[in-house]
């Protein structure tokens, strides 16, 4: 059965998924998240959270998708370290660094890969499984017809798939709008969200917002997912509260149980929901269907009729829901060109049929045929959920060997032997021990899992047996627990540095796949998004083998692929895939030996030593706002793509600054 996974900003929506019917949820802690406006958990938290799931069956996974730099690394131990202490289902992770970490000092987490790596071939999903990953998230730009094609090729690795809440204009992991305009990282847990913000078309002036993309809505497509032999599903909204949660979970459980969930959409359509789509789901490219929102950017609810006529403050609509008192509403009012939000609460003074006298609370005229949409049901009472949950134990494997008049109990870190008065029996004591030792009172530990031995023919007087549990819990409790901490196993190893990066741009990319001469080597670099991976790889080859010394820029986690089946060729870490700290660096060394070099992450200018090469700083480098799937022509500027001649500029402003929108095979590049 496919597995429904929901996001829990706090402890409270991760069981109000589960309560829905969640199979998982996914959550950051306080540190290290993506989501840094959400309340995010503690460690109590992960204890209490991940107690409950094992009782209940559920999983947990906790993300720690963002980049990290040399001098956080301790901080970023510390906190793996009480994770692991704990326990998880998986750590969703962005940062080859964590995943290095991770493989290394903490393999009984599991390691999955998190949305912002942008894997979306059948290449990076392998090259995901070859560094040790259990899972990959999926970028959210494929079609089912691409996810397809990857789950045949990747038939033994488990798959992840969004199918509902926001959708980033740009590739997650490679959209840098927030960090070039704000200087508020996305990378780092602080997107602006520039995408939702509007611009101005400088050939026509309109104001318009073009990179706002409608949320996913995947509906019964999950479905076909399921066909597929998708793994897990995965609904977005760490900062969207628990009604959100509530009202999705149940929207999807629904449909994943067979029903039409058409009542429990609209409970979602009424938590929060921009205009929806089914997003890059059934179909990219030439013809897709428009998905950015229109001229609003916020929540849209549900059409519910519009509004006919004004006397003063008595305002008569058309409704086909029936509205109540304090119901929300909203009249979206053009406004140079965009689209402004007029809300209020309904206040009923007559009705007949499907008209309705509303009291506005203000003195303020709207247009005739506005559409209305409700935005709350003042019905809809969400019952909240107590947090009361007892904290998890720390689990020790432990020995219990039943002798002569004796009973040895050993763990890694204590080992006691008791007397005890042991009688013969027709029986067996061992189910007796184990439902014993097996309870813990108010322990912080539990003996988990019991390697019982000697049990057999023997009676063993169980208040004896907890007199024994009592005391040695109780003596494990004092024992303090020596915690790991981050040594460092990377040695220096300086190399040249590389050109500076604008040197090896292409005409219209970040990326040059042309090749730059620069003191005698051919600088070449991968695609970061490409659609046709052996078509791609195919024409790299052609060009390295025809190149005056070529270096290799590696842009991608499935460029990986193309590097192993070459190690005649040099190569670096170019700028998309980020090297944030020297665990990342020496992970991709370990992997592509003939790795000489690379670019430090772009939003650092300096880096810690060691490392196992010396990283170029790029850092004054200007990087694209967005790489997108969405066509500006087609989406914002409504292009007919039978018209369109593959190859398109067009000057764009905000605020008084000057981008250029680069759309070349319905790529679009921003910058």
């Amino acid at each position: 059965m496919i597995e429904l996974a929901l996001p829990a900003g706090t402890i409270e929506e991760a069981l109000v998924a589960f309560r829905a019917g969640a199979d998982a949820v996914y959550f950051g802690m306080k540190e290290f998240s993506a989501r840094r406006g959400a309340g995010n958990f503690s460690i109590d938290d992960l204890s209490r959270i991940r107690r409950y799931s094992k009782e209940h069956g559920r999983k947990i996974y906790v993300t720690v998708n963002t980049l990290i730099d040399d001098h956080t690394l301790p901080a970023l131990y510390e906190t793996l370290y009480d994770i692991s202490s704990i326990g998880a289902d998986g750590i969703i992770t962005q940062d080859l660094g964590v995943a290095r970490i991770l493989r290394k000092d903490f393999p009984s987490l599991p390691l999955h890969g998190s949305t912002q790596l942008a894997v979306h071939t059948a290449g990076g999903v392998k090259e995901m499984q070859a560094l040790g990953f259990e899972r990959v998230v999926l970028s959210r730009e494929l079609t089912l017809a691409e996810i397809r094609a990857i789950r045949s090729s990747c038939p033994d690795v488990e798959l992840k798939v969004f199918i509902h809440g926001a959708l980033c204009y740009g590739f997650s992991g490679l959209c840098m709008a927030s960090h070039e305009i704000t200087g508020r990282s996305a990378n780092e847990g602080a997107c602006a969200q520039i995408c939702r913000t509007w611009f101005t078309d400088e050939e026509t002036g309109r104001k318009l917002y073009p990179f706002s993309l409608k949320d996913l809505d995947a509906g019964a497509l999950v479905r076909e997912l399921d066909d597929i032999g998708i793994d897990s599903l995965k609904v977005e909204g760490r900062l969207k509260g628990p009604e959100y949660v509530d009202a999705v979970t149940r929207y999807y459980r629904a449909l994943l149980d067979g029903k039409d969930g058409k009542a429990e959409h609209r409970a979602v359509s009424l938590s929060f929901q921009r205009e929806a789509s089914s997003g890059y789901l059934e179909g990219a490219g030439p013809g897709h269907k428009a998905m950015l929102t229109e001229g609003y950017t916020g929540h849209w609810g549900i059409r519910i009729g519009s509004v006919l006529d004004q006397r003063g403050r008595k305002l008569l609509v058309e409704s086909r829901e029936r509205l109540k008192d304090h119901d929300g509403l909203m009249v979206l009012i053009a406004s140079s060109g965009l689209l402004e939000p007029y809300r209020f609460a309904a206040r009923i003074a007559g009705c007949e049929g499907d008209r309705y006298i509303l009291i506005l609370p203000e003195d303020r005229m709207l247009p005739r045929s506005s559409v209305l949409h409700m935005i709350s049901d003042s019905s809809m009472n969400f019952r909240r959920i107590s947090v009361d949950i007892p904290k998890g134990k720390k689990a020790e494997e432990t020995s219990i060997d039943i002798g002569e008049g004796t009973i040895r109990i050993s763990t890694a870190r204590l080992t006691m032997e008791y007397d005890a008065e042991i009688r013969t029996s027709d029986k067996s004591a061992e189910e007796a021990v184990r439902k014993c030792f097996g309870a813990s009172g108010d322990s912080g530990h539990a003996l988990s899992p019991l390697h019982v031995s000697g049990a057999a023919g023997r009676y063993i007087n169980p208040a004896s047996m907890k007199a024994m549990r009592r005391d040695f819990l109780s003596r494990l409790d004092q024992i303090p627990i020596e915690r790991k901490s981050y040594r460092c196993d990377i040695h220096d190893n300086s190399t040249g540095q590389l050109p500076d990066r604008h040197l090896l741009d292409g005409a219209r990319t970040p990326w040059n796949t042309e090749g730059r001469l620069i003191d005698g080597r051919t600088y070449l670099s991968f695609p970061a998004v490409r659609f046709d991976e052996e078509e791609t790889f195919r024409q790299m080859e052609e060009k390295a083998r025809n190149a005056v010394s070529p270096m290799i820029g590696l842009n991608n986690i499935g460029d990986i692929t193309f590097a192993k089946a070459h190690p005649e060729y040099d190569y670096f870490a170019d700028i998309y895939l980020y090297m944030s700290n020297r665990e990342a660096a020496a992970l991709l060394q370990e992997e592509v030996p003939s790795l000489i070099g690379g670019y430090l992450w772009v939003e650092r200018d300096r880096n810690e030593e060691p490392w196992p090469f010396t990283p170029t700083p790029a850092s004054s480098y200007r990087m694209p706002l967005f790489i997108s799937r969405s066509c500006y022509r087609h989406d914002a500027l409504g292009g007919d793509c039978r018209k369109c001649k593959r190859h398109h500029t067009y000057p764009i402003g905000q605020n008084g600054r000057r981008y250029t929108v680069y759309i070349d095979d319905c790529l679009t590049i921003v910058r």
